[in-house]
């Protein structure tokens, strides 16, 4: 594709691109053809083989407006995707494009304004303040609360004829489904499912309001393991044994919660001294889309528009760092970590990409206490 100045033209403000381009009148030729050919092989004319009706019938059948209005869409689709190739442009926003000028089969001119990335280059060596979270705690109830846990997982369900009752453990079915359920009073749920029996029909009510009837397929009293039971249970020689084990890993995952704030303290640090600031367009459009999950309130919107910004330039400083210190994750490592952890590759993908790049900023840039 051509590309002197007559043909394209790009001028950039900060994030703000604008690309005016020239389509040359052969090409404008060559894309009336090829529009005109599909249509000769998609519309049926009576007394002519597909492709062999003239373009006048074709035009008449199909409407000369809406051929050119193809023509020229078309047009647009393959010169902005060529340019932006040729360019090396990569738009966080949707093109805003806008026609010039457009003579049938004679002249096309258009525009298109998008946002881009920020350019900002990543120093060597930077000094900036990362605050240290906390040492990762582990509360004596929490310990208790997964051990209760597990020591249901373990228990034993005996089938009862008689009404559910406080503890019992009730199966609804609707449709192919069963769920599990605990007639209890403590919960909305639960309460509607005291006094159940198998065999009949329950309909319960969610907090909104909202009603469906399901088949009880089955109460059964919960028969709770010793300690001893349960730790054996989880191939434990005793129940200190499973506590420990409880406690060692609620901290292992404390730390790592631990760690990976310090992480996003670092990216936002450095993000902070490099002054990085997201694209206007590319946060109202991120933000209209998290919008669509939340009531339409500036209260709302206000919190969400923050928590956009601050992950958007997250994701900006990330994005240049593993392009400039080579922390993209191999594609390969991306699918082995996928199939082993049953994630998607594209968290697997973000993922490494989060703990890399904000690794190398710990590791690398020096830290104001």
């Amino acid at each position: 594709m051509p590309s002197d100045v007559e043909t394209i033209q790009v001028r950039r403000e900060g994030t703000s691109v604008s690309i005016e381009i020239k389509v040359p009148k052969d090409a404008i030729r060559k894309k009336e053809e090829e529009v005109l050919r599909l249509l000769g092989q998609e519309l049926k004319i009576p007394g002519f083989r597909p492709g062999k009706a003239p373009k006048h019938l074709l035009l008449r059948r199909y409407g000369e407006e809406n051929f050119w209005e193809e023509v020229r869409e078309n047009l647009i689709q393959d010169w902005l995707s060529r340019a932006l190739k040729e360019l090396d442009l990569h738009p966080l926003t949707t093109p805003r494009v806008k026609t010039l000028e457009f003579v049938k089969g004679e002249a096309l001119s258009f525009q298109a304004e998008f946002e881009v990335l920020p350019e900002f280059t990543i120093p060597e060596d930077l000094k900036i303040s990362v605050e240290e979270p906390p040492p990762p705690e582990v509360r004596e109830e929490e310990v208790e609360g997964v051990l209760n846990d597990l020591r249901r997982e373990a228990a034993t369900l005996v089938p009862k004829d008689t009404a559910a009752e406080e503890g019992d453990v009730v199966h609804i079915k609707r449709g192919e489904h069963i769920w599990e359920g605990q007639a209890t009073a403590s919960k909305p749920i639960g309460k509607q499912l005291l006094g159940v029996k198998a065999g009949t029909k329950v309909i319960l009510t969610d907090e909104e309001g909202n009603a469906e009837e399901f088949e009880v397929v089955g109460v059964y009293n919960l028969v709770l393991p010793s300690l001893e039971e349960t730790a054996r249970h989880y191939g434990k020689s005793s129940w200190e044994e499973l506590k420990e084990e409880v406690r060692k890993e609620l901290l292992a995952r404390a730390e790592a919660r631990r760690r990976d704030e310090l992480r996003r303290r670092a990216l936002d640090a450095l993000a902070e001294a490099l002054n990085i600031q997201v694209p206007p367009g590319f946060l109202a459009e991120t933000v209209e889309e998290e919008m669509k999950r939340f009531p339409k309130t500036e209260e709302v919107r206000a919190k969400v528009e923050k928590a956009v910004a601050l992950r958007l330039r997250r994701e900006i400083l990330i994005h240049r760092l593993a392009e400039e210190k080579n922390l993209m994750p191999d594609p390969e490592e991306v699918r082995k970590l996928a199939a082993q952890e049953g994630e998607e590759e594209e968290v697997i993908h973000n993922r490494l990409l989060f703990e890399r790049t904000a690794d190398w900023i710990l590791a690398n840039l020096r830290r104001e206490e």
